[in-house]
C-alpha cells in the first residue's frame, strides 16, 4: 500500500511508538564553539576598550593648526567614564551569552567585564588624586608669584 502523505527524503520519519521524547533540560552550546565564541570576543573587548580609551582622550592645550607651537604644553587625560562604558557592554553581553548557553563564553565575559570597569575605577580615583594634588600646587604657586 502506497503512503498518501508524500515524504521528503533524507528526513527522520517519526511515527506511533517511534517518536523520541522532547530534549529535557536546557541546551549549551558545544564546546569548541564555545571557546571560539570566547577567543572572538575576547579580542573584540580588547579592541572595544582601547578605542574606549582613545575616544575618551582630552587634548587639553592642544591646536591642530599652530605652526610656531612646540607642543610641549599638551596634556592628555583620558576619560575613564568611556572605559566604564565598555565594561558595562562587555557585562550586558554576557548576560546574553549566558541565554544562549554559552558557558565558557559567559564565564570569561563576566571576568574581562569585571576587569575593565577595575581598571575604569582605579584610573579615576588616580586622576581624581593627581587632580587635587595639581590643584594645591597651582594654587599655592599662584599665590607665591603674586607677591
Amino acid at each position: 500500500m502506497t503512503d498518501p502523505v508524500p515524504r521528503p527524503l533524507g528526513l527522520p520519519h517519526f511515527r506511533g511508538a517511534n517518536v523520541p521524547p522532547p530534549r529535557a533540560g536546557r541546551q549549551w552550546l558545544p564546546i569548541a564553539g564555545d571557546i571560539a565564541l570566547a577567543v572572538g570576543l575576547l579580542v573584540l573587548d580588547a579592541i572595544g576598550a582601547v578605542v574606549a580609551v582613545l575616544i575618551g582622550i582630552d587634548y587639553s592645550g592642544w591646536q591642530p593648526f599652530d605652526p610656531g607651537a612646540d607642543n610641549s604644553g599638551i596634556h592628555l587625560t583620558p576619560d575613564w567614564q568611556y572605559v566604564g562604558i565598555a565594561g558595562g557592554v562587555m557585562l550586558l553581553t554576557a548576560a546574553l551569552l549566558h541565554r544562549l548557553g554559552a558557558v565558557v563564553s559567559t564565564c570569561l565575559q563576566v571576568l574581562a567585564g569585571i576587569a575593565v570597569l577595575l581598571v575604569a575605577v582605579s584610573g579615576a580615583q588616580l586622576d581624581e588624586g593627581r587632580g587635587a594634588r595639581a590643584d594645591s600646587s597651582v594654587s599655592g604657586h599662584t599665590a607665591a608669584s603674586r607677591r
